[in-house]
């Protein structure tokens, strides 16, 4: 059978990046005026993007099989999210990290297998980034990817997309971050 996951609401495309302390004062000057300084999405440029589905209370969790409603109840996603750990930052020599893109574009993601031979919502595994820290909200949750059964999707597919803002670059400095840590304070995130 045919199974479908899908999530309405909207979605994030966020990139953290290690910048300059020259770069991290041109950002905190321009502010969102950063995002014109170069061409269309240079900051989505690397590997450390997060984009997937922004799960809020007006997000519409929705599960299907061979296109029939089946019950699924969400509160499984948030339990299995994770605060953001970027270790590899924090062991590392940089000095500023810079949050940029967007958490507002109103769409829908569904992710789709094929051949399931029964279905179980205790068999969905769902990869769920908490950046409340960084982008200062309270259980921002960003749901990443979904296995079902020990399968990753066969495919996924976006739809319904319209719009979005970016946000105001954050530019956090983390000898802060380092300091906080070796004082017990706060988690990584």
């Amino acid at each position: 059978m045919d199974l479908n996951l899908t999530i309405t609401g909207r979605c994030c495309d966020l990139a953290l990046h290690p910048v300059s302390p020259a770069t991290a004062q041109r950002i905190r000057e321009e502010g969102r005026d950063i995002y014109k300084t170069k061409y269309l999405e240079w900051w989505r440029k690397g590997n450390t993007c997060t984009c997937g589905m922004k799960l809020g209370d007006e997000s519409m969790v929705e599960v299907t099989c061979d296109g029939r409603q089946m019950f699924f109840n969400p509160a499984p996603i948030k339990d299995s999210a994770v605060l953001l750990r970027r270790r590899m930052y924090l062991d590392s020599k940089a000095r500023f990290i810079a949050l940029m893109g967007y958490d507002d574009e109103v769409c829908s993601l569904t992710w789709h297998w094929t051949g399931v031979q029964n279905y179980d919502p205790s068999c969905f595994e769902f990869f769920v980034h908490r950046w409340d820290r960084l982008l200062h909200e309270d259980g921002f949750y960003i749901v990443d990817d979904v296995r079902y059964d020990g399968r990753f999707a066969s495919d996924y597919s976006w739809g319904e997309r319209s719009g979005h803002s970016m946000i105001d670059p954050v530019v956090i400095d983390l000898e802060d971050v380092r300091r906080e840590i070796a004082q017990g304070q706060t988690q990584v995130a």
